[in-house]
């Protein structure tokens, strides 16, 4: 087969789940395919361009042979919509692979398999938490590609059910497949780690993520805490919508000096984060998947997640739920396991051996397989 895929998540600047399963993704299938051809397109115009993570994934994938990336000869605004067509006519591939929920602008063509990755539906299900700029195109792109995808790939069944229930798809178009764990980086030299114990999430700042009733549960736990007197909040990840909310209620808090916006770090500064931290909390109102409550179980972090959406799903009994609406349950099951070092050793080889079912490599096989239609 001659395999299209649209890798130009990866010209973005900021880091997102959907950039980390794009670069993953691919680079799994560069490892188990060596018959079928692969062309990937970006609006990326030259191997001389500075772009790590382009150049990063052409080292890799050059010396294959059946893997070519397609560079443009224009960086155009648009592309994925208005020049990746253009390619697609013109190479005319067997599968054309969106690993995001959108397609481009053309008519498809017969001999043509589309499939597309549907990631979440969070501007469906919390609206007001989005521009209304935002909810259009999400929601015009999405239904477009739902509806002209031969298949559609979800990372949970939480997903599977959201796009049954929004844009009423036949259950049989869908298949889930669970994202992987990206790879434990080897910590830095440089010494990045904050210098007290402290309670981790990772993320964009957005009203989604429910930080302000972490916040909340965390002064909760700093009145009656007497165990860990210098614990600290730290949130890493950059700002989003409406992140300001946030910000202000970290900055209003009796404990402000404890909350420590971390703000974009790299890779092995991330690990090294995830590593050292007692607790690892994801208080997220909805999460179409929710790589970093894995990549935290990768290092043996103890896990305290929203017991709604895919978290629930995808921790099960490796860690502790909570209600998201409830500051008072954040701050509860976080208080379990500063409180009871026994049990955080017995979630932290839960947290282990959890990360371990969730692997690349069989991601890619699963979507190789649907590549060749053997699951239609």
């Amino acid at each position: 087969m001659k395999i299209a895929i649209n890798i130009n998540e990866l010209t973005l600047k900021q880091e997102t789940g959907v950039k980390v399963y794009t670069r993953e993704i691919v680079s799994a299938l560069g490892k188990i395919d060596r018959e079928n051809e692969y062309i990937l397109y970006a609006n990326w115009i030259s191997k001389t361009e500075f772009n790590s993570e382009i150049s990063e994934l052409n080292s890799v994938l050059e010396n294959l042979g059946n893997f070519k990336i397609q560079n443009s000869k224009f960086n155009l605004p648009f592309w994925t919509y208005l020049k990746l067509p253009q390619e697609i006519r013109r190479d005319k591939p067997d599968v054309l692979f969106m690993p995001i929920q959108s397609v481009p602008f053309l008519n498809k063509p017969k001999n043509i398999k589309i499939i597309i990755t549907v990631h979440d539906l969070a501007f469906l299900i919390f609206p007001e938490h989005f521009t209304a700029k935002d909810k259009f195109l999400l929601n015009f792109h999405t239904k477009r590609a739902v509806q002209m995808a031969d298949k559609i790939i979800a990372p949970s069944e939480a997903t599977k059910k959201d796009l049954i229930k929004y844009y009423k798809i036949d259950e049989n178009k869908i298949n889930v497949i669970y994202h992987g764990v990206r790879k434990n980086y080897q910590l830095p030299t440089t010494n990045y780690q904050l210098q007290a114990p402290y309670i981790l999430f990772v993320g964009q700042i957005q009203p989604r993520k429910n930080l302000i009733r972490l916040i909340e549960a965390f002064e909760f736990i700093k009145e009656k805490n007497k165990k860990y007197p210098n614990l600290k909040l730290a949130i890493a990840g950059g700002g989003g919508w409406m992140a300001n909310k946030t910000y202000e209620k970290a900055r209003k808090s009796k404990f402000s000096k404890d909350i420590i916006f971390v703000g974009k770090v790299s890779n092995r500064h991330l690990a090294e984060l995830y590593q050292n931290a007692l607790v690892f909390v994801m208080p997220s109102l909805y999460e179409g998947f929710g790589l970093p409550v894995l990549e935290a179980m990768s290092y043996g972090v103890p896990c305290a997640v929203s017991d709604n959406s895919s978290l629930a799903e995808i921790v099960d009994d490796h860690g502790l739920l909570f209600d998201a609406y409830s500051s008072g349950d954040i701050a509860q099951k976080i208080s379990m396991f500063l409180n009871n070092d026994v049990l955080r050793k017995d979630f932290s080889e839960r947290s282990l051996q959890n990360a371990k079912k969730f692997n690349w490599i069989e991601s890619a096989r699963k979507t190789l397989k649907i590549f060749s239609m053997q699951y239609l």
